[in-house]
């Protein structure tokens, strides 16, 4: 079964632990966090592995059987040319492996991505961590193309944006080309609750080990109702999961 995560972006500025109430009352299997380069999760992680919110989080995550999917994010720049503990992509590494993440964001930052993302994913492996390149306009990384190139001959993969109203079959076309590329595909929330309905069997074909996660372009989207308004999304993604043959009479 794929995996359905809810991103802490919906909720901001609520608490990490507060969003795994949310997820586990809305029936979401897992959470993805952010540990650096935004203030709130400075506010939080600023002592990495020290900060009194880790044993709160984990205490959290064992008592709902929500799951970490990915943390983030790691910026793509030169501090990545040696291992220092000050940097905080070494914070979120660390945490990510106490977290039991699958995934390792990251995005372009002041240094060559070229370079520097296969740097990234030889200090993510000592972690036991897979990073994912997200696509941002704008940026070195602009395109799906372009992430594609960049994490060639290394053991990451991308993270895939995904528009509810596109056509299922060119989904799942993407999806094969892609192939083990793919760590995960994510939809934003905004453009959940924009739909008149579901659309019947977008997501259908996605490969079962292949998560979901429900992210926000404007932090803090889900306002008041989290709860509600989680389950309602939830429930719009699990829709798009069932393949419209599966409520045929045989």
């Amino acid at each position: 079964m794929n995996r359905v995560a809810l991103h802490q972006s919906t909720v901001h500025p609520m608490s990490p632990v507060d969003l795994v109430e949310i997820a586990r009352r809305a029936g979401l299997d897992a959470i993805g966090l952010r540990v650096a380069a935004t203030a709130e999760a400075h506010e939080w992680w600023s002592h990495g592995i020290g900060s009194p919110m880790l044993p709160a989080l984990v205490d959290a995550l064992l008592e709902s059987r929500v799951t970490v999917l990915d943390i983030g994010r790691v910026e793509l720049g030169p501090e990545l040319r040696s291992v220092d503990f000050a940097h905080p992509y070494v914070r979120v590494l660390e945490l990510g492996t106490r977290l039991g993440a699958q995934f390792v964001t990251a995005r372009a930052g002041t240094g060559d991505p070229a370079e520097l993302f296969p740097l990234l994913a030889e200090l993510a492996g000592r972690y036991r961590l897979r990073p994912l390149l997200t696509v941002v306009p704008g940026t070195p990384i602009d395109s799906v193309e372009r992430a594609i190139e960049l994490v060639g001959g290394t053991s990451g993969g991308i993270v895939l944006d995904v528009d509810p109203r596109r056509d299922p079959a060119e989904l799942e076309e993407s999806v094969v080309e892609l192939g083990d590329r793919l760590g995960y595909v994510r939809i934003l929330a905004s453009a959940l609750e924009d739909l008149p309905e579901a659309t019947p069997g977008l997501l259908a074909t996605l490969p079962p080990h292949i998560p979901i996660a429900i992210g926000a372009d404007e932090p803090g989207h889900l306002g008041s109702d989290q709860v509600a308004r989680a389950t309602a999304l939830r429930r719009t993604v699990d829709a798009m999961l069932r393949h419209p043959r599966a409520g045929a009479a045989v």
